[in-house]
C-alpha cells in the first residue's frame, strides 16, 4: 500500500477530488498554506495500491495547472509555481475503523 500526499492549488483541488472519486479512488483533502508564496493551497491525501499509483498520479496531473504568481512583497518578481507536488509513501499498515 502506497499514500499519495499531493498538494494543489485551491482552484484545481475539486477537479483532481472528483476525478480520483470518479475513479474509485479513496481521497481526502486538507486546507494547507504554503510557507514561500503563503498561497492557499489543499492537500489531497489517498491511500492506493501498489499497482495504482502510476494511474492516481496520471488523474492528478491531468487536472492541475501551473500557474505564474506574484508574491505580495515590493519588488517581487512573477514565479511560476508548479500545478502539483506529490509525495508518495511507503504505508506499514492501514486500518478502517
Amino acid at each position: 500500500m502506497k499514500l499519495i500526499q499531493a498538494i494543489v492549488h485551491n482552484d484545481d483541488a475539486d477537479a483532481v477530488i472528483n476525478a480520483l472519486l470518479a475513479q474509485g479512488f479513496r481521497a481526502t483533502r486538507m486546507g494547507s498554506t504554503g510557507g514561500f508564496l503563503r498561497a492557499g493551497n489543499t492537500t489531497v491525501v489517498s491511500g492506493v495500491e501498489e499497482g495504482q499509483v502510476d494511474e492516481a498520479l496520471n488523474i492528478i496531473k491531468q487536472h492541475v495547472k501551473s500557474r505564474l504568481h506574484t508574491p505580495a512583497w515590493p519588488r517581487a518578481k512573477e514565479v511560476e509555481i508548479s500545478g502539483a507536488i506529490v509525495f508518495v509513501m511507503n504505508v506499514e499498515r492501514l486500518e478502517r475503523m
